[in-house]
């Protein structure tokens, strides 16, 4: 397991050693800190972690395929400006980004950018990325007197089982 760099505030609902239990493949277990180191603003404070079931269902109600929600709400003293030229910064398709976010080079992706602040007295921005097995969203905010920004960050990973 990674050690990170930063000391870091962890509050995780569920420990590390149980979030390494849920995978995504047959290969790689999915990690919960793993996961959001990778979307993590730099020096950002992460609170709030978790992970859980998807639940995945059908129209009648039936389990369809295993899957699975991790989020946390990170928080930096970083305009919103700065923190949405990071991300589309990090979203541009290039060797390196895939790798620091883990994506293959060859699937496909959409990502989408929503300024939702017009007319109102706070910035409300979201980023939308889907794959095939995954969306991610990062919703992007801060009021007028708020000192800090907040970045709240969820992600849905439909398992691969058999693959």
């Amino acid at each position: 397991m990674r050690h990170l760099s930063s000391p870091l505030a962890f509050s995780l609902s569920l420990p590390l050693a149980i979030a390494m239990l849920v995978t995504a493949s047959a290969d790689e277990p999915v990690s919960l800190m793993d996961t959001v180191v990778k979307w993590r603003y730099p020096d950002a404070e992460i609170a709030n972690s978790r992970m859980s079931d998807a639940a995945t269902i059908a129209a009648d109600a039936a389990r369809t395929v295993p899957s699975v929600v991790l989020s946390t709400t990170m928080s930096t003293s970083d305009s919103v400006e700065k923190v949405l030229k990071y991300y589309r910064e990090l979203l541009t398709r290039n060797p390196e980004n895939d790798k620091k976010l883990g994506v293959d080079p060859k699937v496909g992706r959409s990502v989408v950018f929503s300024d939702e602040s017009d007319g109102r007295d706070f910035a409300f921005h979201t980023i939308m990325v889907n794959t095939a097995n995954s969306s991610t969203t990062l919703i992007v905010t801060r009021a007028q007197n708020e000192e800090r920004t907040r970045i709240t960050w969820k992600q849905y990973l439909k398992n691969e089982i058999g693959s």
